[in-house]
C-alpha cells in the first residue's frame, strides 16, 4: 500500500537463498579466468568489461585470449571474439571435430586444444584442428575458478540486476505466490470462502431484519 514511505521500490535482496527461489544466479554461479580480471563467466553468458554477452552454449568451459582474440569454449563448440568498434563481438563459431576437455595457452601464448583422450591439437589459420605430437612446449594453467563475492555481485548485477525486489517479494507473501501453487490455491479458496461468508452472513442479517419488521407491522395491525 506505501511503498514509497518504506523504500520498498529501492530495496533489493541479494542472498543466494533468496535467488534461489527466484530461479535467479547466485555468486557461486559466477566464474572467472584467473589470467584475466575484466572477464567474467555466469552460466552461458560472459561479461568482458562492461558488455554481456550470450554465448549460446550449453555451458562455459574455458577462455583463453591469445593476441588480440578471445577463445570461449564449450565440449562440442568454439567461439571467437574480437573487438569491433571497441566492443567485444563474436565473429565465428566452430564446431569442434573432438569432444574437448580442456583448453590452455601454451608458453609461446598460443591456445592449445585437448580432447578428452588427451590429446593436444591446435587451429590453423583455416580453422583446422591439428594434432601435435610430442609437444615440447609446457601449457599454462588457465582454469575457470570461483569468483570472490565482490567481483560475483559486480558481474551479477550486468545480468539480473542487484537482487531481487523487495516490493516483489512483499507481493508474492501477500498473494501466496512466494509458498508455491498449492498455497495459492488454498488462498484463492480461502477468499472465495470469505467472500461466501460475507455475503451469506449479509443476507441472513438482511432477512432476520426483514423478518423483525414484518413481525412489528403485524403486530401494530392486530392491536389496532
Amino acid at each position: 500500500m506505501y511503498p514509497v514511505t518504506f523504500k520498498l521500490q529501492d530495496t533489493y535482496l541479494s542472498s543466494n537463498y533468496i535467488l534461489s527461489l527466484y530461479d535467479m544466479k547466485k555468486t557461486t554461479d559466477v566464474k572467472i579466468n584467473k589470467l584475466y580480471s575484466n572477464i567474467g563467466v555466469v552460466s552461458k553468458k560472459i561479461i568482458i568489461d562492461d558488455y554481456v554477452i550470450d554465448t549460446g552454449l550449453e555451458f562455459v568451459l574455458n577462455i583463453t585470449k591469445e593476441k588480440e582474440n578471445i577463445f570461449i569454449g564449450s565440449d562440442k563448440s568454439l567461439l571467437l571474439i574480437e573487438y569491433y568498434e571497441d566492443e567485444p563481438k563474436i565473429i565465428k563459431r566452430i564446431s569442434l571435430p573432438f569432444v574437448m576437455k580442456d583448453m590452455y595457452l601454451n608458453s609461446d601464448k598460443e591456445t592449445n586444444f585437448i580432447d578428452e583422450k588427451n590429446t593436444i591439437y591446435y587451429m590453423d589459420g583455416s580453422n583446422k584442428f591439428i594434432s601435435i605430437v610430442n609437444s615440447q612446449k609446457p601449457l599454462e594453467e588457465d582454469f575457470l575458478i570461483d569468483a570472490d563475492k565482490e567481483p560475483a555481485e559486480m558481474y551479477l548485477n550486468f545480468i539480473q540486476g542487484p537482487g531481487v525486489h523487495l516490493l516483489r517479494f512483499i507481493t508474492d507473501i501477500h498473494n501466496g505466490r512466494f509458498f508455491g501453487k498449492i498455497v495459492m490455491i488454498i488462498f484463492s479458496i480461502s477468499s472465495l470462502g470469505v467472500i461466501f461468508l460475507a455475503i451469506s452472513g449479509t443476507l441472513m442479517s438482511l432477512n432476520i431484519t426483514l423478518k423483525r419488521n414484518l413481525y412489528k407491522k403485524r403486530n401494530h395491525r392486530r392491536h389496532k
